[in-house]
C-alpha cells in the first residue's frame, strides 16, 4: 500500500492542479486519501488475458 500522504504534499498536488480549496474541503479529502490510493490500486491491475474472458457466441440467420 502507498504511503500516506502528507499535507504539505496535498497542498503541492493541488497547486500543480490549479485547484483552491478551502481548508475544510482539505481537511475533508486527507482523511480519505489512503482508500483512494487502495481504489487506484484496483484499477491499474492488469487486465485478464484474453483468454480469461467468457466466451460469446452469436449465430445469425441465413439471408437475414
Amino acid at each position: 500500500m502507498p504511503q500516506p500522504i502528507t499535507e504539505a504534499e496535498l497542498e503541492a498536488l493541488l497547486a500543480r492542479a490549479g485547484l483552491s480549496l478551502s481548508p475544510a474541503q482539505r481537511a475533508g479529502i486527507l482523511p480519505a486519501l489512503p482508500d483512494l490510493a487502495a481504489m487506484q490500486a484496483l484499477i491499474r491491475t492488469p487486465l485478464p488475458e484474453a483468454e480469461a474472458e467468457p466466451a460469446t457466441t452469436f449465430a445469425a440467420e441465413a439471408g437475414r
